[in-house]
Parts: C-alpha cells; structure tokens; sequence
C-alpha cells in the first residue's frame, strides 16, 4: 500500500514538472514534447535488445566463426 502511495505521489509530481517543463520548452532548440514519465523515476523503460546475427557478434569479438554444415 505504502508503494502504491509513493507512486502516486510521483505520478502527481511529475505532471507538474511536466507541465512546467512544456510550457518553457524551446520547440526550436527540442522538437520532441516531454512526457509526464520523462520526470517518474518510477517508471522503467525497457530497452530491446539489439539483434545481431553470430557472424556480426563474432567479427566484433574479433573471432572467426565457423558455421557447421547440417
């Protein structure tokens, strides 16, 4: 209960910023809007994971890659 309050508390936070940061944004110097979770530190972002095929991970590491013949 005490973690959905904290992030409660945040999300009224920083739509606040949010708004106060809008409103004094450069669209000239940031053309992309800010969103209310820019500021949420309760809120993760996933990143994906690169994809890479086993030749390009391999040439990377320096590696050479022998691929089998089934």
């Amino acid at each position: 209960m005490a973690n959905a309050r904290r992030q409660h508390d945040w999300q009224l936070a920083s739509t606040i910023v949010w708004i106060t940061a809008e409103v004094n944004r450069d669209r000239k110097r940031r053309r992309k809007p800010f969103k209310p979770d820019d500021f949420n530190p309760c809120v993760t972002t996933k990143t994906a994971p690169a994809k890479a095929s086993v030749e390009q991970v391999a040439g990377l590491l320096g590696a050479k890659f022998h691929p089998s013949s089934n």
